[in-house]
């Protein structure tokens, strides 16, 4: 329900069929003190959606490099061959970024960490889709941690990644996968090495040969993308998995730490939040809590599939600067360093953490877990008979059966 699909086809048309723009127009365009020629940093890559009238949306990345040469590859989502490459030569005047798509120009508003896509009169689009012409300028990724493909299927088969800091600014690599008829499956260790922001790893089995896989950041920022150099050569990825798989796809990163989620840490703020992501894979709505006067800004965060990940809330609301203090896990695809997720048992986590204090609400028990900063509800209806002890105002732990399921699993971040 979340894919764009709004008749703007029109307004792409005329922005891609657009002419050479007057030495008039640029004129019109207002200098001011963040205009490109005091941008000295305007080169990088810049990453967005463009809607689209008859497919799921329009992938943008375009990258700007320092040499005056840009790269700009769509994709149109959903559709075969929708992939689309333009390289050539980019010029920047006053505020004007332009380019050539199929030997057609195509224009950007330079601004402060964005580009704005106009049409062929210099103006941005306007009305409710306005952001999604905007593409955002990419911050330095942290490649360390641990990924998954997605899965939320119990005991589904998933391949996994760990990138780990090595010495000499190396990188180890290692890939697994889950046991394929009691044997594993996408086995490679390896070493890899960052170049020009993109992680590059040898995987030729041969002595004489060189086949360089790389790790780049996946489109929305939530994990990273892993293919060949060469198309050719993504044969070579095949050989380390059992069944025809193969170490290519997209891995995401979806560890639950004591002050991070994944790709987001208690650091993060509304601001880093939105500019990270893609506005179509985040919905800012508004929370509510035990009285009508707590409402909440709740930013639900989704995958690239409309799959609800978790949702984050700061402490006020109306402030894209503050950090977050609160986030609610709504996928068990997101587990801790022990294998605690959203499907977990009350056995399941006294086995894996120290229970700090169990509080009653009005339909739930609340366990507090201090080693990971958070607590899991579990539905008193589950809890056996004298599961409240009225001498000693407490809750009798042996009366939860370790076979209770948890409903809510929530992470609180210092301020």
């Amino acid at each position: 329900m979340y894919k764009l699909n709004v008749l703007c086809l029109f307004a792409i048309i005329l922005v891609f069929a657009a002419c050479t723009p007057t030495t008039d127009k640029k004129q019109k365009v207002k200098k001011d003190e963040h205009s490109a020629e005091y941008a000295l940093d305007y080169e990088g890559v810049y990453k967005g959606t463009y809607p689209c009238a008859d497919c799921e949306g329009i992938q943008v990345t375009l990258t700007l490099g320092s040499d005056s040469l840009f790269v700009y590859e769509t994709i149109y989502l959903g559709e075969k061959d929708g992939r689309f490459v333009d390289r050539g030569k980019y010029t920047v005047e006053e505020n004007i970024l332009t380019i050539q798509q199929k030997n057609e120009p195509v224009y950007f508003f330079v601004g402060e960490s964005s580009l704005t896509l106009l049409d062929k009169d210099l103006k941005p689009s306007s009305g409710e889709l306005a952001d999604y012409y905007i593409l955002k300028k990419q911050r330095a990724f942290d490649y360390i941690g641990k990924y998954e493909t997605f899965n939320e299927e119990i005991g589904g088969y998933t391949q996994t990644l760990s990138i780990q800091e090595n010495e000499e600014n190396s990188y180890e690599i290692v890939f697994s996968a889950s046991k394929v008829k009691n044997s594993e499956n996408c086995s490679f260790l390896g070493i890899g090495h960052i170049k020009k922001d993109t992680l590059w790893v040898d995987i030729s089995n041969e002595e004489d040969k060189e086949v360089m896989m790389y790790i780049v950041p996946s489109h929305d920022n939530l994990g990273v993308e892993v293919f060949t150099r060469d198309f050719e050569e993504r044969y070579f990825m095949m050989r380390y998995c059992g069944g025809g798989s193969s170490l290519a796809g997209k891995y995401i990163k979806n560890i639950i730490t004591a002050g991070s989620i994944g790709v987001f840490n208690q650091e993060t703020t509304v601001s880093n939040l939105l500019h990270a992501l893609p506005g179509l894979q985040v919905f800012k709505k508004a929370g509510h809590g035990e009285f009508a006067e707590d409402v909440y800004d709740d930013y639900e965060v989704y995958d690239h599939n409309a799959n609800l990940l978790f949702t984050m809330t700061p402490k006020d609301t109306g402030d894209v600067f503050q950090k977050f203090n609160r986030v609610l896990v709504n996928s068990s695809f997101f587990k801790t360093e022990k294998g605690i997720d959203l499907n977990a048992t009350y056995g399941d986590i006294i086995d894996a953490y120290t229970i700090d204090g169990i509080e009653p609400t009005r339909e739930h028990i609340v366990l507090n877990i201090n080693e990971i900063n958070a607590n899991f509800s579990i539905p008193k209806n589950v809890l056996k008979r004298g599961w409240w002890n009225d001498q000693t105002k407490k809750i009798n732990r042996d009366k939860i059966p370790l076979n209770a399921r948890v409903d809510s699993f929530i992470l609180w971040w210092e301020e």
